[in-house]
């Protein structure tokens, strides 16, 4: 089973992300929070607002930190689908893995 998660950043008019606390504060409230054991040991999508455009390099780190802890960069890689407002943004959360 597939668990999806709409990531929310209360405005429309937000279209950056920026600050590793503000990445981790992000995580823990839209994702983990959201996530039973069960759901990490399965397929996960989290997709980002289209109006989010760039994501700094310090919220991604915050935000995605605590998921290479529970399950590594290749669970990342095989078992989570990033969607966001373009190809080239999303392969450049990937890449940013390592």
């Amino acid at each position: 089973m597939e668990k999806v998660i709409n990531l929310d950043f209360g405005s429309s008019d937000v279209f950056g992300l920026a600050g590793v606390k503000e990445g981790s504060e992000a995580f823990k409230k839209q994702v983990d929070s959201q996530l039973t054991d069960e759901d990490w040991n399965g397929r996960i999508t989290i997709r980002f607002p289209d109006s989010i455009v760039i994501i700094g390099t310090s919220f991604w780190a915050g935000f995605v930190q605590p998921i290479v802890r529970k399950i590594g960069s290749d669970g990342i890689i095989n078992r989570v689908t990033f969607i966001t407002s373009s190809e080239k943004l999303t392969e450049g959360l990937y890449r940013d893995l390592y």
